[in-house]
């Protein structure tokens, strides 16, 4: 399965189980803020980056230190430090892309960009977008919002904030084309009453299914988790990306889905819901798997009761 970090909620692996644990600090050597992913590359062990909020992209190194890759970033092009969202091609462990942009406000005045690189963070091309990223908003450990398509490496989707819906590229992030067949751009703002808190949230993940397609071909079953509460909030695919429906059976209430792992050979979609987008809040979630197969949901929370008075962010 695929690796995420948490930050902020209740993180979770799979198996849910409890086992002692030991839990020490990591020195990622810089940054700043928050570091609300961790993407591990399903390709190469020990591949892995780590994004933060305000401070950038980091890497993971064989001793168990970390590399910035992106202290390039200067004065000029400052909103370049906040990472919104992460994606490793599952083909090729040193080639990346990241979404950046701090502030989808007045605060910052830039668009968004997607950065590609093909030897591993080494370089950098950027690509412009032509709406804004927010690395530093409401929602930024939810994700990832970004990912490559394992059987078409060449595809990528990324989903954005803002009521900008989701974007599809066929040319390695170069350019973006907005999948309009997607039925919900988000509805979730954190607070309405405040400009930064204000702006909806937008797409939460983008999930492939592998084993729908075969390598050469773009992937046809693809799940997306839009921040929505109260209302559908995972959609998916059968025919790579041209029409889209609501995941029968989802849950309806503290639904906003944080996370969307799948487990191929369970043939599982494993998914965080919380009541709110974070980093700040969240008071109620559920941990829940939809078997695809079956096309039904089970309720796997490991707390319940007056134990549970919290979401669920990370999942493992």
């Amino acid at each position: 399965m695929l690796s995420h970090s948490f930050f902020g909620l209740l993180a979770v692996s799979l198996p849910l189980l409890v086992n002692a644990t030991t839990w020490k600090q990591v020195k990622i050597g810089g940054g700043g803020g928050f570091v609300p992913g961790i993407v591990f590359s399903t390709k190469t062990k020990g591949v892995a980056y780590a994004r933060t909020d305000i401070g950038g992209l980091y890497k993971l190194n064989s001793d168990d230190t970390w590399t910035p890759l992106t202290d390039w970033v200067g004065s000029s092009n400052w909103h370049n430090w906040g990472v919104d969202a992460l994606a490793l091609d599952p083909t090729n462990s040193k080639k990346l892309y990241i979404a950046v942009g701090m502030y989808t406000n007045s605060w910052d005045p830039n668009n968004g960009s997607i950065l590609a690189s093909s030897d591993g963070g080494s370089t950098w091309t950027e690509y412009p977008l032509s709406f804004k990223v927010g690395g530093n908003m409401p929602g930024r450990g939810i994700g990832e919002r970004l990912a490559v398509d394992p059987n078409s490496p060449n595809i990528l989707y990324f989903g954005a904030r803002s009521g900008n819906g989701l974007w599809k590229s066929t040319d390695s992030g170069a350019t973006w084309t907005q999948v309009t067949s997607f039925p919900s751009v988000g509805t979730y703002v954190q607070d309405a009453a405040y400009e930064y808190t204000s702006d909806i949230v937008g797409l939460a993940w983008v999930t492939f299914d592998a084993s729908s397609s075969s390598s050469g071909s773009a992937t046809k079953r693809i799940f997306v988790g839009v921040a929505n509460v109260g209302s559908t909030s995972i959609y998916y695919t059968e025919d790579a990306g041209s029409t889209w429906t609501a995941v029968p059976g989802q849950p309806t209430t503290n639904n906003l889905p944080h996370k969307g792992v799948l487990s191929p050979s369970e043939r599982l979609l494993y998914v965080t819901f919380n009541n709110n987008a974070g980093p700040y809040d969240g008071s109620l979630g559920s941990v829940q798997k939809y078997n695809i197969t079956s096309q039904t949901w089970t309720d796997i929370t490991p707390v319940s009761g007056s134990d549970l008075y919290f979401g669920f962010g990370g999942l493992d």
